[in-house]
């Protein structure tokens, strides 16, 4: 029978030659030169130079984005999948209190989020979001705010 001791020896080694295998190991966090991977492409013969008749632009001969709401020209719509959610959470102990809800055609997702901010106000967003021009919201608050008073009587929040 092997002694306790001896078992404990036998472990702690066979534990450290695994650390250390595991630093040198094939995919281990340890740095190694990156390897050729058969690729070797030659560079360009000539540098890119723009078609022929192309005006110089003072920032250079890059495209111009599209006008603001506009798909590029290369852009290809695909409606998205339809979704309705919603979920709410209201924990009075730990003062979280927020909503959320959105729903979509595939094309256009609206919603409106609520969360309670410290002073006692709700703030409430509404927002529409498309492919074509983005996100818009529309932000307001329910109720007025309240500085409770604190130690010595003046304003702030206890703890």
């Amino acid at each position: 029978m092997m002694s306790l001791k001896n078992f404990v020896l036998i472990s702690i080694c066979v534990l450290g030659l695994a650390c250390v295998y595991a630093q040198i190991a094939p995919g281990s966090n340890q740095y190694l030169p990156p390897k050729q991977n058969g690729y070797d492409y030659p560079g360009p013969q000539k540098p890119f130079a723009p078609p022929p008749g192309t005006p110089a632009r003072p920032g250079g001969n890059q495209p111009r984005p599209p006008p603001r709401g506009e798909p590029g020209p290369d852009h290809v719509h695909m409606p998205g999948m339809p979704f309705d959610f919603e979920y709410a959470v209201n924990d009075v102990e730990t003062a979280n209190d927020y909503a959320h809800k959105a729903s979509s055609d595939g094309d256009v997702v609206t919603g409106e989020y609520r969360v309670q901010l410290p002073d006692g106000r709700t703030q409430v967003v509404r927002y529409t979001a498309d492919w074509k021009t983005g996100y818009h919201a529309d932000v307001s608050y329910e109720g007025e705010p309240q500085f409770p008073q604190g130690p010595g009587g003046r304003p702030g929040y206890k703890y």
